[in-house]
């Protein structure tokens, strides 16, 4: 059902926050440079070290969804482009998501040196941005949940700042990442998804007016009509309502 009847009564609002594209500084590199040789190759899957996450949350900078769709295909509609980017992110090539687009959007990502956004759980390129978001609720400590919510942690904000190596949690049933960041009061919910790429947070109107959502992440406000897969047209599945 949509996310919106989910949440009615618990939470007034749902953003669903994009996970962004991003770029890795070369080591040394400590300013926003011009070019792209100033940026790390795009490393596939099998080459990365194994503190390629520390490298991101450290040397790596955000570049929105909006931004690649303006510079592949400003003719397209958003929906079509974002299931694409989706899709790519995830899966990889797919008919349904026009592979000819799909190319021309990786083969941009390779000629900047960008990568793709993260799926599944809190990527390290976010960390950083959700610990300035959750700070605005006068909170020093936040409740941390694996991916099916069987084991959490009670973290200090400060282990997502980006000076910090990526936090894991202890113990997990699948990944050691985060899926899931609550605080009941005022009531804020940030919640991941399988193969997904965004952040979804339900929000009340108490929080909604400590911190709004939009003034970090690139996203929109979910409507009466919007489903948890939010880049699928909406008649791709059965629907409940």
């Amino acid at each position: 059902m949509p996310m919106l009847t989910w949440w009615e009564g618990i939470y007034d609002q749902v953003f669903v926050a994009l996970h962004p594209f991003y770029r890795i500084r070369k080591a040394g590199v400590s300013v926003s440079p011009a070019g792209s040789e100033f940026y790390e190759d795009v490393l596939p899957c099998d080459d990365r070290p194994e503190n390629f996450d520390d490298m991101i949350k450290s040397r790596g900078e955000a570049v929105f969804w909006a931004e690649v769709h303006q510079a592949v295909a400003p003719d397209l509609p958003r929906s079509e482009v974002y299931l694409a980017i989706w899709l790519l992110a995830c899966i990889g090539y797919q008919d349904r998501a026009g592979i000819g687009l799909q190319k021309r959007l990786d083969a941009y990502c390779q000629a900047n040196r960008l990568y793709l956004p993260e799926d599944d759980g809190l990527p390290a390129i976010l960390e950083p941005v959700v610990q300035e978001f959750l700070s605005c609720f006068g909170c020093r400590h936040v409740t941390a949940w694996d991916e099916f919510r069987h084991h959490s942690d009670t973290v200090p904000l400060s282990v997502f700042r980006k000076a910090e190596p990526c936090y894991w949690l202890p113990q997990s049933i699948t990944s050691p990442a985060v899926w899931g960041l609550h605080l009941p009061d005022p009531g804020v919910l940030m919640t991941w998804s399988l193969d997904g790429t965004v952040a979804v947070i339900a929000m009340t109107s108490r929080a909604l007016e400590m911190a709004r959502p939009e003034n970090f992440f690139e996203g929109w406000y979910a409507d009466a009509g919007t489903y948890e897969d939010v880049f699928n047209p909406v008649d791709s599945l059965k629907r409940e309502q």
